[in-house]
């Protein structure tokens, strides 16, 4: 134990004086928070190729219902699954939204006919003739666009109908009657773990948790980079020569850059909080479970120092590291949703994105900080980078155990 202790206590020292990889750990994500919060605060990109995953439950089985059905059908940006309302259930419902099943879900109302007609300011929102559930991690320009065609069909919807109930054929509509047939009420709603909120996700909620993933993958920098000089100096040599396991040289440098992680976690957060705010954009909101944060935190710590050592172990020089670990930590993030958000990736890309340990870490990110989850939900995310980290290590214990003390 006494020379467990004394590894770690090397390992400090060493990492102390790499002062310009502490400088990338820590400077770097909390400039990347920066920029793109404030450049994303409005609005992402638009693509051309938006699919956009919606179920519909229709209580009202009434013509009209079926006939705005037939119009939303037509719309190729969107992709309905009718849900019967025998089966619908807003637990299955925030189940759906957290494994991005569907992006919305539309309640078409009992009396969907009679509400539609009496659209005006005076009705209460449990009046509505429709009601939107919507994911946490919708953001505002999707939410928009489908809102906006949503509310667009029912207008055109709700125009033919009542010119349709006109026996007048010289029938033209008065400035009254063409305002009272544009006005449609539609009841929207964040749908998070704990209930409903009508509070809209922001730039901010995904540019933090993304870039601290980012962040903590890239521990590979200076991680590897002492594990070769110290390789090139004979250290191993020596330590191998007191009989020093593989398996202890290397589990000794997870636990102090674990809590430099965890340093960079906590800042990471503090600069949504205050600094983005200061700086006109929007302020991240605290996590929904201080348990949970520390858990997928931790996990994904753990995941990203073990691929780290992984790397580590590959290279034979400092050069090699850098691109190695660089082009990975890329790849990971360009896939798992880090540099470009998973809804707006075409939906084959989507189901890829499921392979880069950096999505597990943003996912159960999101849980914490946009879906007000519990510390149960972020268990499936922690367990995969777990599973992920073991691997690495064991990959890359078996493979230093092989080279000696080369």
């Amino acid at each position: 134990m006494n020379r467990f202790l004394a590894l770690i206590k090397k390992e400090i020292v060493v990492l102390s004086k790499d002062l310009h990889g502490l400088f990338v750990l820590f400077v770097m994500p909390a400039i990347f928070i920066l920029i793109m919060s404030l450049a994303m605060q409005d609005s992402f990109d638009e693509h051309s190729n938006v699919s956009i995953e919606y179920a519909l439950v229709d209580n009202s089985n009434s013509a009209l219902s079926q006939q705005l059905k037939d119009q939303l059908k037509l719309i190729s940006a969107l992709n309905m699954q009718e849900i019967k309302q025998d089966q619908f259930n807003t637990n299955q419902l925030k189940h759906d939204f957290s494994q991005d099943t569907f992006k919305f879900a539309l309640i078409l109302e009992k009396d969907f006919s009679q509400q539609l007609f009496q659209g005006n300011a005076e009705q209460n929102e449990q009046d509505s003739a429709i009601k939107v559930y919507i994911a946490p991690t919708v953001k505002p320009n999707l939410r928009r666009f489908f809102s906006a065609t949503l509310r667009s069909e029912l207008i055109r919807l709700k125009i033919a109908a009542t010119l349709a109930q006109s026996d007048d054929e010289e029938f033209a509509p008065s400035m009254d009657a063409v305002e009272k047939m544009s006005k449609v009420d539609i009841n929207q709603a964040y749908l998070y773990q704990d209930g409903m909120q009508q509070e809209n996700p922001t730039a901010v909620q995904q540019s933090v948790p993304a870039w601290l993933v980012f962040a903590m993958f890239f521990v590979v920098v200076p991680l590897s980079t002492a594990f070769i000089i110290e390789r090139q100096q004979g250290t191993f040599l020596r330590l191998r020569m007191m009989n020093v396991y593989p398996t202890s040289l290397l589990s000794a440098k997870i636990v102090p850059y674990y809590f430099v992680n965890q340093i960079q976690m906590l800042l990471m957060v503090l600069v949504g909080m205050f600094i983005v705010p200061m700086l006109g954009g929007n302020s991240l909101n605290g996590p929904s479970s201080i348990l949970g944060l520390a858990i997928i935190s931790s996990a994904t710590s753990i995941a990203a120092i073990c691929f780290a050592l992984f790397i580590s172990v590959f290279a034979k020089t400092t050069i090699q590291a850098t691109t190695l670990g660089g082009i990975s930590n890329i790849i990971f993030g360009a896939l798992g949703g880090i540099m470009v958000p998973k809804f707006i990736m075409p939906t084959y890309m989507q189901e890829i994105a499921t392979v880069s340990p950096m999505s597990w870490g943003l996912e159960g990110f999101l849980d914490v900080f946009l879906r007000n989850a519990d510390w149960t939900s972020v268990i499936p995310e922690s367990t995969s980078l777990l599973i992920f980290a073991i691997i690495c290590l064991g990959i890359a214990t078996t493979i230093f155990n092989r080279q000696g003390v080369s």
